[in-house]
């Protein structure tokens, strides 16, 4: 794995023997021993995963909404402090660059962006402030900062005893927020956005307080959990992967997140694409597909078939544990694309039927509670 980067929880890795796998450049963990008891730790107690390999920048400024607000599709200068915001970056023709978090901090806006995709984000932005001759300054601190994902219904609880202080503040910090708590003696930034549909805080911390938090977080209860349990959790609630459900050849509006679009700003970049996208219509959407049991699991690649002709092939596909069949996701032409509709899988040589959903796959959890 000569050339990969490694978190500063590393090591915590290691020791509790967890699978290292290669990852966006990174060594990361995929599992402690079992995706499946880490799958149900989440979705019934308490998971925590190390997400630190993800990108995270800082803009600020006088320009820095109007430069996000810009490159994003979402109305970045509405944001309170203390207020998140999922958004996208994109081409001029409409193909995603990235799916990030923009999240406010007084005058200040965090930036967090996916792993791979972190030079071409910085340079994407940095090139943007140039254009506009942005009032913005941004600055890459994804080496000074882990992040830390706890995630379940026990998260709160957890994190109660976690914070040096104001615990109380917990109650009262609402989904997609974020606010700084006191953690090991540092003020240190929280947020609750998530990616497994379960009650869940975010915590950015820097690198030399990163281990001693792992370690008081799983004394009290957090099992530790690795990308595979990730990628489980988030298919069962329909989220997207960049490089799977979002890419530089499918817009917001085929991947089924409109809803993170704001047609109504006055310009951003890729704007015009998807207006007349709208105005034409959809002639792909994504979907899910569900066969009828855990004994027939979708994967990546799989071709799907309607009529003897292949029609599309899935993004990404997965057992779902919480639903007890096998689940997946693909780009459906017009016509094959509403809920209920009957298609057929190639596993193995052999054709076996799938049934056409619209995520979510899983719709009992806790994330806005």
């Amino acid at each position: 794995m000569n050339g990969l980067k490694r978190t500063p929880l590393y090591g915590k890795h290691v020791a509790a023997g967890a699978r290292i796998v290669p990852f966006a450049g990174w060594e990361m963990p995929v599992s402690y021993g079992g995706i499946l008891e880490e799958h149900n730790a989440v979705r019934t107690a308490a998971g925590l995963f190390d997400v630190s390999h993800m990108g995270r920048f800082r803009a600020s400024g006088p320009g820095a909404a109007g430069l996000l607000d810009r490159a994003t599709t979402g109305r970045v200068s509405s944001l309170t402090d203390g207020r998140f915001l999922y958004t996208v970056m994109l081409h001029e023709h409409g193909g995603a660059i990235d799916d990030l978090l923009v999240g406010r901090l007084g005058e200040e806006f965090i930036v967090v962006v996916n792993a791979a995709n972190l030079d071409k984000d910085y340079n994407h932005l940095a090139s943007t402030i140039e254009r506009l001759g942005a009032e913005a300054g941004l600055t890459d601190e994804s080496s000074e900062y882990a992040l830390l994902a706890l995630q379940g219904p026990q998260a709160r609880r957890i994190m109660k005893q976690a914070v040096d202080a104001d615990a109380h503040k917990l109650d009262s910090l609402e989904y997609y927020h974020l606010d700084v708590f006191t953690i090991l003696g540092e003020p240190t930034v929280v947020s609750r956005t998530g990616y497994t549909g379960e009650l869940g805080y975010e915590i950015f911390i820097r690198d030399a307080g990163a281990c001693a938090l792992w370690d008081k977080l799983t004394a009290l209860g957090a099992r530790p959990c690795g990308l595979g349990a990730r990628d489980t959790l988030r298919l069962e609630m329909g989220y997207a992967l960049y490089g799977h459900e979002l890419d530089a050849d499918h817009t917001p509006l085929e991947a089924g997140l409109g809803w993170v679009v704001d047609l109504g700003k006055p310009d951003f970049i890729g704007k015009s694409a998807l207006v007349r996208q709208k105005k034409l219509g959809l002639s792909r959407r994504l979907r899910g597909v569900m066969t009828s049991s855990l004994k027939e699991i979708p994967r990546e690649g799989y071709k799907l078939f309607e009529g003897g002709s292949e029609v599309a092939v899935l993004a990404s596909g997965g057992p779902a544990p919480s639903v007890g069949v096998g689940i997946g996701t693909a780009f459906l032409p017009a016509g094959l694309d509403e809920p209920g509709t009957r298609l057929e899988m190639e596993l193995r040589g052999r054709r076996l039927p799938v049934t056409v959903v619209k995520p979510p796959f899983y719709k009992k959890g806790t994330a806005k509670d």
